[in-house]
């Protein structure tokens, strides 16, 4: 028997939507079809894939191995198929960037209606999108972290630097008071405040907290909230604490809706690479993303020089 794409295309939805019919809508083709493609799949492997029941295929420990083992090729060719599918009307390149979804709000959505190639925006964390230009599924990202993948280049653009905020609220009276040297009062003082943060920036808090006090922080924020403007914006509205990068909050920093209070004994700064691949097909698109990023981050820079 001879293995079929198209049977890992159909595992791959199965597995990711939870159900058959969850599948069958993903990819525009029928339940029965579904079926036939995991039997046949199932078949040539020799084991069950799923667990079969009432509500939902629960995928067994064979099934989960495959899936890990199948997941960036498949990508990787659905990518393929989509840059090089007919399309009707003016073609245009289609260009794939990933970054954090803060960052695209913040810098590069206001860019988009005046580009001359269609967009792809992915989203995640370092980790994930440089997985994901390792393979091919993606172009080009904005990233602080660094691979040895020998077929990628990172341009540093500029660094982050993380700051601690107050919102609008925030007795600070007592913060001001204490002398800053003394780590004790000042570690106190900070434990006892409300804080603010998201599931991904929790490794910031950490680092944060050991760069400025030697430890790992002994407590939870009060608030993991979806992304850091949903901080910046509860933070405009009362109190409490969060770690941010500075950029990022430029603006209600200059309208006094939340107060920068302290950079720590020693700056917590990240720098920013924009990485590509050494060849491409759209080197020019990626160039120009890359030069819109320069330019932003260049402007928030000369912004606190005139501050």
């Amino acid at each position: 028997m001879q293995v079929n794409l198209e049977w890992f295309r159909t595992f791959k939805a199965i597995y990711e939507t939870g159900t058959m019919s969850g599948a069958a809508k993903q990819l525009f083709v029928s339940q029965p079809g579904i079926g036939l493609h995991l039997n046949a799949l199932e078949a040539y492997t020799g084991f069950p894939l799923f667990e079969r029941t009432s509500r939902k295929m629960i995928p067994t420990e064979k099934g989960k191995l495959l899936y890990q083992q199948i997941l960036s090729s498949v990508e990787c060719l659905q990518d393929v198929e989509k840059r090089f599918q007919k399309k009707s009307g003016i073609e245009r390149p289609t260009l794939s960037i990933g970054m954090c979804v803060e960052t695209f709000q913040q810098v590069l959505e206001k860019h988009i209606p005046y580009l001359g190639f269609n967009l792809i925006m992915q989203f995640g964390d370092n980790e994930h999108l440089l997985h994901l230009l390792e393979n091919g599924s993606i172009d080009s990202i904005m990233t602080s972290m660094k691979s040895n993948d020998s077929n990628l280049i990172y341009n540093p653009f500029a660094s982050e630097r993380f700051v601690l905020v107050a919102g609008k609220n925030t007795d600070l009276t007592e913060f001001y008071s204490l002398d800053i040297n003394d780590k004790s009062a000042v570690k106190d003082w900070l434990k006892m405040q409300f804080w603010y943060s998201t599931a991904s920036d929790m490794k910031v808090l950490n680092r944060f907290w050991e760069t400025n006090f030697g430890e790992h922080p002994d407590f939870l924020p009060n608030y993991i909230v979806p992304n850091k403007f949903s901080i910046i914006r509860c933070l405009s509205i009362d109190g409490g604490l969060a770690i941010l990068p500075e950029f990022l909050c430029k603006e209600v920093l200059n309208t006094k809706e939340i107060t920068k209070i302290w950079e720590g004994y020693s700056p917590v700064e990240n720098a920013l690479y924009y990485a590509k691949r050494k060849q491409s097909l759209f080197m020019e698109e990626i160039n120009h993303i890359e030069k819109l990023l320069i330019n932003e981050f260049s402007s928030v820079e000369i912004e606190e020089h005139i501050d």
